[in-house]
Formats: C-alpha cells, structure tokens, sequence
C-alpha cells in the first residue's frame, strides 16, 4: 500500500508459500489481485505460470463501505471453496472492508469491520490480510494500525505502527482485538505465510523519506499463526524502496514480486533455497499501473468465469515490428497502411512509413515517406497518427508534428510528399482544453472533404477545394460523450459512422465507439450498444483505428493497434486486422479482435 512515509515487502525461508492450505490445493493458474489509483476497487490479473499476467477488465468489485476506498485487496479460499477478501477502505478509516464470494465474479454485499473503532485514537488501518487457519479451525484477519496511545512513551515520533488481528469462524463474531507483534519499532503491512511446520511474519519498519532512509524488512518466525513470534536477526532487505508484495511457490522454485512505486515498475526476484535471489524482472510482465495486491491459485474453470478468453491465442499482426494508429485506405489494386513508428517511451518518432499490400496478407515496406527534421521546418519529432485522402489525381497526408497538424501532397500513395503550407494546417495555439492531433480527411460522394481532429475534443470542419485549407469559423465541435481521441468517418448508404478511440492509448481497456449521423458534421448519436471493438483475453489495448470499403458487397475491414505480444504496453503496441459488419438496420456489430481478415487479392 502507498504511503508518502511507509513501504512493505514479502520474503521468508524455506518452502513458504502465501497462500494457505485450502489455496495451495490443485490449481490451473494464478490470479494477481490489485488496485488502481487511490483506491478505485479489485482489479485482476492472471497467468498460467506466474510470470507473464494479462489484465482482466475492471474493476470487478468497486468499494461502497467506510471511506469508500479499495486498496490493497487480499483474497484467501476457506476450507469449502468461498473466497473471503478484505481490504483498505480508507486512509484514516478505523476499520476494514469485507466481502465473500463463491465465484469470484459475484460478490456479498460489502461490509465495514469496524476493527478500530473502539479506540479513539486510532489513525490508520492498512493492508488487512485474511488467513484460513487449518490447525484451529478459524480465520485469522491481521492489519496495521497506528494507535499512539498503544505506545508505552507518551507522544512516540512517527506515530506507533504495529500489526493487530482478530480470528472469526463465520465472519459474524470475531475474538477480542490482541497486538499480533511488536519488533520494538514502528512496523506496517504485516504478511505471514508458511513453511513447513513454522509461521513466517514478515513486516516492514517505517521509513524517512525525507531523509531517503528506507526501512528495513525484517521477519519473524512462530509455531503458530497467531505466534508468539520471534525476531529473526538479519533484515531480509535493507535500502529497497519497494512495497506491495506478493509471492508465488512454484514447484522447487518461489517468486517475489515487489513494487517500486516511485518509479512505476515492478521487482521480481525467484530463488530454490530462501537463501539466494536471482533477479527476473526481465522474464516477466506485471499489469501497468497496478498497486498492492496478493496472488491466489485457481482452478481452469474458475478462471474461465473471469475471462472467457484466458489461455486463447491472438492472431498474429499484420506488420512486423511494432506500428501504431493505423490507416487504411485502398488505392487501384493495393492496399495502403500508414502507421505511427512506435517503440519508444513518450512517443518520440520522427518519421512516418508506408506499407503496401495486393492481397492484405503480404506487406511490403514502402520505406520512409516523410521525415520531420528533413522535411519540414516547423517540428521535428512526435510524428503521430497519420491520415490520407485523395483528390483531383492527388494524394494528401494528413499527420500529427509536435501535437500540431500537418498536411503532405504527392502523385503516388507512396510518395515522395511534400509540404506545400511551410507550417501547420492546425495549430495548437488555436484550439486551447484539447490537443491538436489525430487527423482525418473524409471525402464525400460529392466531393466535398471534411478534416476530423483532436484529443480531448473532436472538432470537424468542410476543407478548401484546395484541400489545405479551411474556414477556421466553420469549424464545429462534435465531441460524443466518451470520446478520448482518434475520430475516423466512413459513410455506408445515407448513414455516417463517426468512429473514436476511449480511455488512454496507455489504458488496457482502450476501445473502439462509434455514432451515427445524417451528415458528415453530425450531430451524431451514440447507440447503447458500445464499444465495438476492445481487448479481450490477451489482446489488450484495442483502439486507434481506421475502416475501409474492400472490393464486393458491404465489404469492409477495421485496421487498429493492439499492445504488443508478448510484453506490451502503450508505447509498444502492434498493427492488426479484423473484419468489421453492420446489421441489417446498419448498427455495428462488435469486432472479435481474434477474427483475422482472410487473404483476398484486389483487383
């Protein structure tokens, strides 16, 4: 858990494991629970090996009790297979949040244990974790609170952190309050776990961050889970600003993960005797974003309740490498994509590149089309989401440079372009509470070409007959609601489709919404029935994408990026191809992201 002063971490000896007995029993995969922000509710993620997690979409569960937070979600099996999760409801909440289930899907009616209530000076309770304790029959719910007045000195520097617990068989009654243990210094986010016959505390001291001091962790070892516990005299680890720990034991061999928060990444370190570490963050992929949670074993069907998809393999993507923002159009007997060069942090690329197709199977590399520094004098870098259109026997693209818009002109869909304004054709200076990029031209079936842009808002404008310019007083703002950035319009029939992207490219739950429109301009009304394309299983991060009429009837094909496989993110994502189909009143039907468009040759 987060604090601007306290860390944790998880480590112990022997063949200690996290999950209890009842967890530890035969199971197909794992599940990482977590959560996002300040404290929004339980997110999961899972893994058949405990190295590589995908993101399941949520959060599944969001908190109604105490300060209506969730942070730090712990997930225990009991002996008769509910699963009982307790939680962080708060920063200053004198108590915990708590709620059962038999699926992990729905969930009881929450409840606020009120722990601390009781005491009156109690400040904090943080990082509650639930244990089935076989050899007694009961629950032990262990938490961390600062409660001064427990302090033998009167007005202790840094409050007075210790580990408290009570046990409960039903979660109705619960024993008396007891002090789990105290090293003899202020200590937070209290583990245990098991190893052989022997209990493992394992906690963290508080730290002094202004002074860059960390805190050791330190562990503990018992008889039984509710001790009494003894000190072990050497710190599992010194001078490691990590928190948020969670472990795995698997086979002969035992994963820690840890997380440094202040730099957004994670620790993970796997050992074969408790007594030597080997660092693996490089073998494995934790979800982006995710804060403080705790690995559960499940079972192949309960994982399928969860994520219908888990375990099914993505078709391969269309380009090699890794591309973004796709755009599709279809020039005489090829096929054209024009994608963002993706691959490096803050989207830093310089350049935009073409690739061709006759058959959208086999892509060949037109080679670079348009260099900024080269190029142009007026940006240099961010070349972002590019568009095309093509009139009067030219071809005008359409780009994102240094979050402005520019527009290129050639003879040839390949090239070679040039600028013809010497500056942008949209400046951000103009167009202030959004960003100028992520253009798109359509031209109607009269002729008539209108220019779509923006992140934040979406603006539309009619463009000259020139094609690089535009009345800047006509332009309108047709932002639907959910709308993020990566607005595309195709037209089918009488009817427009304004298409766009949800959510942070960086987001896995990234998708694709659409409107429908009598007018290029709109307005344009939003069905119930969105989004129509999203991640799902191991395709995350879906969106950013364009659409194009192929060769037969109501043929068409929807280009978009996808976060790479394996290892992904938002600066790393891939170009894919899916069909995409209207029903018959002309709604869009919902794109499986796993359908690949078949090889077809274009006249």
């Amino acid at each position: 858990m987060i604090r601007h002063r306290l860390l944790v971490v998880l480590a112990l000896a022997a063949t200690c494991q996290v999950v209890s007995a009842a967890e530890s029993a035969s199971g197909d995969a794992w599940l990482f629970t977590s959560f996002r922000g300040n404290g929004d509710g339980l997110h999961l993620a899972y893994s058949d090996d405990a190295r590589t997690w995908v993101t399941i979409p949520g959060p599944i569960v969001t908190p109604t009790v105490g300060s209506k937070l969730m942070r730090d979600p712990h997930i225990t099996r009991g002996p008769d297979d509910v699963f009982h999760m307790v939680w962080t409801s708060g920063w200053g909440d004198k108590g915990i949040g708590y709620a059962s289930s038999r699926d992990l899907v729905t969930w009881s009616e929450q409840r606020y244990l009120p722990v601390m209530e009781d005491l009156a000076d109690t400040r904090t309770c943080w990082a509650p974790e639930v244990y089935y304790d076989g050899a007694n029959e009961q629950f032990l719910i262990v938490w961390s609170s600062d409660v001064p007045s427990a302090s033998p000195t009167p007005n202790p520097k840094g409050g007075y952190h210790r580990a408290y617990y009570v046990t409960t068989k039903d979660f109705q009654s619960f024993s008396p309050r007891r002090m789990l243990f105290d090293p003899g210094f202020n200590n937070i986010d209290t583990t245990i776990v098991r190893s052989g016959d022997k209990y493992y505390l394992v906690c963290k001291e508080t730290d002094d961050q202004p002074k860059e001091v960390w805190g050791r962790i330190v562990a503990a070892v018992a008889d039984q889970m509710a001790g009494p516990y003894r000190l072990l005299a050497k710190p599992l680890v010194e001078n490691q600003r990590v928190e948020g720990p969670a472990i795995a034991s698997l086979g002969d061999k035992t994963i820690l993960y840890a997380d440094f928060y202040a730099e957004g990444r994670y620790l993970a370190l796997e050992t074969d005797d408790w007594t030597e570490w080997r660092d693996v963050s490089d073998k494995c992929s934790v979800v982006p974003g995710q804060r403080h949670g705790s690995l559960l074993r499940v079972t192949r069907d309960e994982l399928k309740r969860l994520a219908p998809d888990a375990g099914r393999a993505a078709p391969a993507a269309v380009l090699p490498g890794v591309n973004a923002d796709p755009h599709l159009a279809v020039f005489g007997d090829r096929a054209y994509l024009y994608p963002t060069t993706d691959g490096t942090e803050g989207w830093r690329s310089t350049s935009f590149h073409a690739w061709s197709s006759a058959n959208l199977r086999d892509w060949r590399d037109e080679g670079v089309i348009l260099d900024l520094p080269r190029d142009l004098e007026w940006a240099d870098i961010h070349a972002w989401a590019p568009a095309i259109a093509t009139r009067n026997g030219k071809y005008y693209y359409y780009y994102s440079a240094n979050k402005n818009i520019g527009v290129a002109v050639a003879d040839k869909p390949a090239g070679p372009f040039t600028d013809p304004l010497g500056k942008p054709l949209v400046a951000s200076r103009d167009y202030r509470g959004m960003q100028c990029i992520d253009p798109m031209v359509f031209v109607d079936e009269d002729g008539a070409a209108y220019l779509y842009w923006g992140q934040g808002r979406c603006k539309a404008v009619r463009l000259g007959d020139d094609m690089i310019s535009f009345d800047a007083s006509n332009v309108r703002d047709i932002t639907p609601p959910g709308y993020n950035e990566g607005p595309f319009v195709h037209r089918r029939g009488d009817k427009y489709y304004l298409t766009w992207s949800e959510y942070d490219t960086r987001d896995p739950r990234y998708s694709v919404a659409y409107g429908v429109a009598d007018s290029p301009l709109g307005p344009y009304e939003k069905p119930a029935k969105n989004p129509i394309l999203k991640g799902r299983g191991v395709i995350q991060g879906a969106g950013h994408h364009s659409i194009a009429k192929l060769p037969g009837d109501d043929n068409w094909v929807i280009a978009y990026h996808r976060f790479k496989i394996p290892g992904g993110d938002g600066y790393n994502r891939e170009t894919c191809l899916s069909p995409l189909r209207h029903s018959e009143d002309g709604a869009i039907l919902p794109v499986d992201v796993y359908e690949p468009v078949e090889a077809i040759d274009l006249p």
